[in-house]
């Protein structure tokens, strides 16, 4: 107990720096797939940390997934960190990308914005991101994908 309170500075430190580390590895690693798969020119706009809270069209209350924002030129592509669960919206297909404060009945953060797209039996469908910064977001997803028409 005693080296606790003698070093308790250095052990937060250490955390610190694991987490850190962590952190930056995670990200290494999602730059790598990024890479691998998609070519550079191809990207319009990458946000890390974003979170996902899923398709209206899905049954329950909206989940929450961690993980990354791709914008391409074939439209967006949303990758969970820790699992293979991808949501991948077709440029052509996107209709509208607005700021909300609620999915699928629950209230969200000021900061999400929310896509709604057509699906491949002509049905709406909409999914949800929190993410830094919407209304960049918004105007990126619009001269990309709506404006184009």
């Amino acid at each position: 107990m005693e080296f606790f309170q003698q070093y308790h500075i250095l052990i937060i430190g250490c955390i610190f720096t694991i987490v850190v580390i962590g952190m930056t590895w995670l990200t290494h690693k999602e730059k790598k797939w990024i890479k691998s798969t998609y070519k550079k020119e191809d990207i319009i706009a990458l946000g890390f940390g974003v979170h996902c809270y899923g398709l209206s069209s899905d049954q329950g209350a909206p989940k929450k997934y961690k993980g990354f924002l791709l914008i391409h030129r074939g439209g967006l592509l949303f990758k969970n960190r820790f699992s293979s669960t991808r949501f991948d919206v077709p440029g052509e297909s996107i209709k509208k990308a607005y700021h909300a404060t609620s999915h699928k009945g629950a209230r969200l953060y000021k900061s999400a914005v929310k896509v709604d797209f057509s699906t491949s039996g002509k049905r709406m469908d909409t999914i949800a991101f929190k993410l830094a910064y919407p209304p960049q977001w918004i105007e990126i997803i619009e001269k990309a994908f709506i404006k184009k028409k």
